[in-house]
């Protein structure tokens, strides 16, 4: 599903009735109690090949960070910086409401075969179950993601060949990318990377981006979160819900970036190397070729 009609989430609480406004409000106030944070990345190909999808990986301990990505697409490192992490020092340059901030840097191994994606995933097969409440945090959640730059949101509940997801192109979606041409160095990873005139281009005038991928360029690519605390496991900010405990609706998340390779079971154009390329239909077959998955359980 793909729209760019505005939603009105405030209109949506009026549809409700007594009991589901009620149980949004409990979901809101409750504070259970949790175990620790668990974190795995996709393991990488120790011969640098295709890796199976799956959700299941490697654990790693964030205090660790940077990890190595490896598959037939892609080879690099990422870096993981979470400011409420025991012995963290980066200060995200001073920027109070980031909660955690993802940079990747490394090389493409080949040209992609379909659109890049970079979305937000329940790593689930089935159909996500919607309740009323949940229906008013997605579409307060979607109304966000367009007030914050984010265009042709793609959006599913999942089943028939998608996992429940809601993403966008990834060179849209990423808050900075630099490409670094052969010879030269990239910057390195752990420190602020400024916005360059370029980042605020790519975002205001995404389709008249033109950018082709370049297998003999380093590509660092950087996403700030504010809005979902994984350590308190809560979503904060979103407007009508404020903020919610996400295991309400899930006990993990993933993030994810993915080539789409077929759409409605159908094989995509190739893109040939445009990074602007879409895939707005049913992303039924794809190539994830970096991901984090986050999991919290109760004691």
């Amino acid at each position: 599903m793909n729209s760019d009609k505005k939603i009105a989430p405030e209109a949506a609480v009026e549809d409700l009735d007594a009991a589901s406004k009620a149980s949004l409000a409990k979901e809101q106030s409750a504070v259970p109690v949790f175990g620790e944070l668990i974190t795995s990345l996709q393991t990488p190909s120790e011969t640098g090949g295709p890796v199976e999808e799956s959700f299941h990986g490697t654990n790693i301990d964030l205090t660790k960070s940077p990890f190595p990505v490896n598959n037939d697409l892609f080879e690099g490192l990422i870096h993981i910086l979470m400011r409420d992490l025991p012995g963290n020092t980066y200060t995200f340059d001073g920027e109070k409401q980031v909660l955690w901030e993802i940079q990747i840097q490394g090389k493409f191994k080949r040209q992609p075969k379909g659109p890049i994606y970079l979305a937000m995933e329940l790593p689930q097969e089935e159909k996500y179950k919607v309740t009323g409440p949940m229906k008013i945090v997605i579409k307060a959640c979607l109304q966000l993601m367009k007030t914050m730059g984010h265009k042709d949101i793609h959006m599913s509940f999942g089943g028939n060949g998608e996992v429940p997801h809601m993403g966008a192109p990834a060179f849209h979606s990423f808050d900075r990318v630099v490409v670094t041409p052969p010879g030269e160095t990239p910057p390195p990873l752990g420190q602020h990377l400024e916005r360059m005139p370029s980042d605020v281009q790519r975002r205001k005038h995404f389709f008249k981006y033109v950018h082709k991928i370049d297998i003999g360029n380093t590509y660092t690519f950087s996403m700030k979160n504010r809005r979902f605390d994984p350590l308190k496991w809560k979503v904060i900010g979103v407007p009508i819900a404020r903020q919610f405990t996400v295991s309400r609706f899930t006990e993990s998340v993933r993030l994810a970036v993915y080539e789409c390779l077929e759409e409605e079971g159908k094989p995509v154009p190739d893109p040939k190397g445009d990074v602007t390329a879409m895939a707005k239909k049913k992303h039924t077959k794809r190539n994830t070729f970096i991901w984090i998955k986050m999991s919290r359980k109760k004691s």
